[in-house]
């Protein structure tokens, strides 16, 4: 037998063929790994993805609700001042026959605008606060508790939601010692 320079011997055909075997193995492992680690890659930025267009579906939705919010307070603005004036209608009618068809008249007004968020300011009892009320007048009070408190209702408020569509004009309790 002879021997290779380095004196090894030649590999036979079926150990070339493992070696070359081998070698494919060692880049198909390699390309398997790098193909991975790439999955993982645009895995992850496929869920930074979803969570951008989950956050943007949030925003926009908060937006909307905020939108139809406006819309729907114009809406109740254009009506509110007709309305008032029925009320007001109502005050000079006191007694005639007049007077049950028109209360009938602005309670479904007021039905309809509530249907559309309309809401009372808190009135009679509740504490003062100027980001609801329009303080026209203070009335002495011998009760502590009363001081700063509404103690009658001039014309009432109203909002939608937390927008002020008109702020309660009100008479405030201011606390004086008997």
């Amino acid at each position: 037998m002879e021997s290779g320079a380095e004196g090894t011997a030649p590999l036979s055909p079926a150990e070339l063929r493992v070696v070359e075997l081998e070698g494919l193995l060692t880049d198909a492992n390699t390309r398997a790994s790098d193909t991975e680690a790439r999955l993982r890659q645009v895995s992850s930025a496929y869920r930074q993805k979803v969570e951008e267009i989950d956050s943007i579906k949030d925003r926009l939705s908060r937006q909307a609700a905020v939108q139809e919010e406006i819309r729907r307070g114009e809406v109740v603005e254009s009506l509110f001042e007709p309305v008032e004036n029925l009320h007001r209608a109502l005050e000079t009618v006191k007694g005639s026959q007049a007077e049950g068809g028109l209360r009938m008249v602005h309670g479904e007004f007021m039905t309809a605008l509530s249907k559309l968020g309309l809401q009372e300011v808190p009135g009679v009892g509740s504490k003062f606060d100027p980001n609801l009320h329009e303080a026209i007048a203070t009335m002495p009070v011998t009760d502590a508790r009363a001081d700063n408190t509404v103690v009658t209702v001039f014309s009432a408020g109203f909002r939608i939601g937390n927008r002020l569509i008109r702020p309660a004009r009100v008479i405030i309790g201011a606390f004086q010692e008997s």
